[in-house]
């Protein structure tokens, strides 16, 4: 009797130690899977919409904020129904930059042109054709994207655009040097209007609709602020009015410049583009549309790059003296018998490489000021670095300014402005190498922006020949000089990766004294040999 007690007594308690176990083993391997498979998803605030309010509210640095908070290599936040995982590591981000055919830029991008360029169903056909695997079979998206690579390539292209941009980029200079008196401007606003009809007619040529048509300026950046809400939400005729507007008032001066064949007179970037138009049968209103991602490419980032450059070198008054000093050893210079003035000349092609103080400016001018976001869709089930799972459909997006402040990438001074950062001393090569994908400025892997070398040339063209000539201080509203403030960035725009400021500064130029009868022009390969 006993024994039979003991047996069941050990059955019993063997059967309970079992169920414990198998619990436990389940709860386990519940929180494993959940923990190994899935990146950790942050809760909304607000049920539903807390996430999509903090985008509209706030664009990428609500999700910086959230990286912040939350200390997290990966999470996911519920946008619209969607999971988008938020990557904040270099590790993963350079993962996902060499795996282009599950993490795919033209997929995700696809699904924003309707709304981006207000397209029409048939033009959304022929976009979304072989989108998922164009290898070798025609898509209009792809067909677009290869063309801006090659025609913003360096190369014959490339130079053409230049040789319009920077002379008329002259004429503002000359302009301005040509005043009696000290002059008082608004600066941002002073070189939104000379940035955006420089680099327009780079693109668009003689008959540059910016240039005939001045409303199109205000118009392109009313469409600009209001984006975030035309991509996010419902009805934007009736929720982003402004910005729907502004985008018709565009497109129909497109329509006029194509219809005026403008085009045939333009850069190889527009040929190119209308050309692929019309071979897949777009109508000249569907191509005027496609125009707007042109306008993006040259004017949404390098405007506010260049106020921010200006700004940080003249209000640090030993970087000034530095790069005047660099610019003055660099720059060519010769005696005019005839007019018996003397002749300054920026050497174009040479810019980086014969300053390398400005360049490192303005390559801490772009870490610094960063607030984009690469994003990719993910095309197939996966596992990310064989940890977290990642379901078809999901987006993926990458903050620049969470990558640019990482202290284990940039160093302990991460969050701090230093000019000479990117500089690369003998004594300090390893130092001032960049890690693979950390530099995030113009996006990295298949969705590198094809702009970047011409912005790259413009921006320092003009900053090299601004700050060699002219004095600049900031003023009050009653005309009396001030410290200078560096603004507070407008983040909340989600299509730019260089923040406008919230607030315009007041300046004050006039030609250095040593400058004002002396001759300048940019530089191109054929005159430098002459």
């Amino acid at each position: 009797m006993e024994t039979v007690y003991t047996q069941a007594l050990s059955i019993a308690s063997a059967a309970i130690c079992l169920t414990a176990f198998v619990v436990f083993a389940y709860r386990l391997s519940s929180h494993t899977r959940k923990t190994l498979y899935a990146p950790p998803t942050v809760p909304q605030e607000i049920p539903l919409v807390g996430h999509l309010i903090g985008v509209l509210r706030h664009g990428f640095e609500y999700l910086e904020h959230l990286g912040a908070k939350h200390k997290l290599s990966i999470f996911t936040v519920k946008i619209l129904g969607k999971d988008v995982h938020i990557i904040n590591s270099l590790d993963l981000v350079v993962i996902v930059q060499k795996n282009p055919r599950i993490y795919d830029f033209s997929v995700f991008a696809n699904t924003m042109l309707p709304r981006l360029f207000d397209l029409d169903k048939k033009t959304m056909k022929l976009a979304s054709t072989n989108i998922e695997h164009p290898g070798g079979s025609w898509n209009l998206v792809v067909e677009i994207h290869r063309i801006f690579h090659r025609c913003l390539s360096p190369g014959p292209s490339l130079e053409k655009m230049e040789r319009v941009a920077l002379p008329r980029l002259l004429c503002y200079f000359e302009e301005l040097a040509s005043r009696t008196e000290a002059t008082t401007l608004d600066l941002f606003a002073w070189l939104r209007s000379v940035m955006t009809v420089a680099s327009t007619e780079a693109i668009y040529g003689l008959e540059n609709p910016f240039s005939k048509r001045p409303e199109l300026e205000q118009a392109f950046w009313d469409w600009e602020h209001d984006l975030t809400r035309l991509l996010l939400v419902p009805a934007p005729s009736l929720f982003a009015r402004k910005g729907y507007r502004a985008r018709c008032t565009f497109i129909n001066a497109m329509i006029d410049y194509l219809e005026w064949r403008g085009h045939e007179h333009a850069s190889d970037l527009t040929k190119a583009q209308y050309k692929v138009g019309i071979a897949y049968g777009l109508s000249i209103p569907e191509i005027a549309r496609f125009e707007i991602g042109s306008i993006m490419g040259v004017l949404v980032n390098s405007t506010p790059t260049l106020f921010w450059l200006l700004l940080h070198i003249y209000s640090d008054p030993q970087l000034l003296a530095d790069i005047r000093v660099e610019l003055s050893l660099g720059t060519m210079k010769m005696f005019k018998a005839a007019s018996g003035r003397m002749q300054c000349t920026v050497d174009v092609p040479t810019l980086r490489q014969r300053f390398p103080l400005l360049a490192s400016t303005y390559q801490e001018t772009l870490r610094f000021h960063t607030h984009n976001s690469s994003s990719r869709m993910v095309t197939q089930d996966t596992m990310l670095m064989k940890k977290y799972r990642l379901k078809t459909g999901s987006i993926i997006l990458m903050p620049g300014a969470t990558i640019h402040t990482l202290p284990s990438v940039w160093g302990e001074d991460a969050h701090q402005f230093k000019p000479r950062r990117f500089l690369r001393s003998a004594q300090d090569v390893e130092k001032a190498k960049i890690r693979p994908g950390a530099f995030r400025s113009f996006g990295g892997g298949v969705s590198l922006c094809p702009g970047r070398h011409f912005a790259t040339t413009e921006i320092c063209a003009a900053t090299a020949m601004f700050v060699s000539r002219f004095d600049m201080v900031a003023v009050d509203p009653k005309g009396e000089v001030v410290d200078w403030q560096i603004p507070a960035m407008e983040v909340g725009r989600i299509t730019s990766s260089i923040p406008l400021p919230k607030s315009d500064v007041e300046v004050r130029v006039r030609v250095r004294k040593d400058m004002r009868d002396w001759e300048w022009e940019f530089g191109f390969k054929e005159e430098l040999a002459a």
